[in-house]
């Protein structure tokens, strides 16, 4: 169920999705995977430390990271490991988050995705979940703008593309850095705590100090939160 947080009138014209977490159960995948390759290349970090560190950052932050954590030159080979084993384990392993199907399918306002991840990963992850037909022409990466989240780059450039204003948004985000960009570029955001990384590293208070107006436990209560919002306004 959606649990209160700071409040914000409805309605809304328009869902922004991150996608790992959000869309697809991926964090898990993802960042178990990093832990594989840092180890690989020397810096040996658990699952929880990269989980908080990572969740919802670019790629270039890892690498950014790397180069100063380890005091060395990112290796060759780094960011072709990551890959190779990430779209390795997403093939074998990525599933849609439960209920995220009907819930978007239900969903009475626009709706796009905004990610941290390039557009090549979006797709590859949108395709294997079967959930490619209904974001197809509404996908936002971070490649697409100059600063990635915590900025507001992408989701301001998301707004802007589908004509809503920031104030009409509202961003379903499972990341601190995610709730900070959609704060900051003056929309409502929804924590959402149904990814298994949350299993893993539970930072629902981390969501709601970061300004989420909302926490939602569950993709599938979207629609009808939404529906309660619109009959209160």
């Amino acid at each position: 169920m959606l649990s209160a947080g700071a409040g914000r009138p409805a309605p809304f014209n328009l869902v922004i999705f991150d996608c790992d977490g959000v869309l697809v159960d991926s964090e898990v995948i993802s960042c178990s995977t990093l832990v594989n390759v840092l180890a690989r290349h020397g810096l040996e970090r658990t699952l929880p430390w990269v989980l908080t560190r990572y969740l919802g950052r670019p790629a270039s932050a890892v690498t950014d990271d790397y180069m100063r954590l380890s005091g060395q030159p990112l290796p060759a080979a780094f960011v072709h490991d990551w890959r190779a084993e990430l779209f390795d384990r997403f093939a074998r392993d990525l599933l849609a988050i439960p209920g995220i199907r009907a819930a978007v399918e239900a969903l009475p306002v626009p709706y796009c995705v905004a990610s941290s991840s390039d557009g090549e990963r979006i797709a590859f992850m949108l395709r294997k979940t079967a959930l490619w037909d209904l974001f197809d022409g509404r996908v936002f990466s971070t490649t697409m703008v100059r600063h990635g989240k915590p900025a507001p780059d992408l989701f301001l450039l998301a707004a802007a593309t589908m004509g809503i204003p920031p104030a009409q948004c509202l961003v379903i985000e499972d990341s601190v850095s995610g709730i900070a960009a959609a704060k900051a570029a003056g929309m409502a955001a929804w924590g959402f705590t149904g990814g298994s990384h949350f299993s893993v590293v539970d930072r629902t208070q981390d969501l709601l100090a970061a300004g989420a107006d909302g926490i939602l436990s569950a993709i599938a209560e979207l629609p009808a939160s939404l529906a309660r919002l619109e009959a209160k306004a």
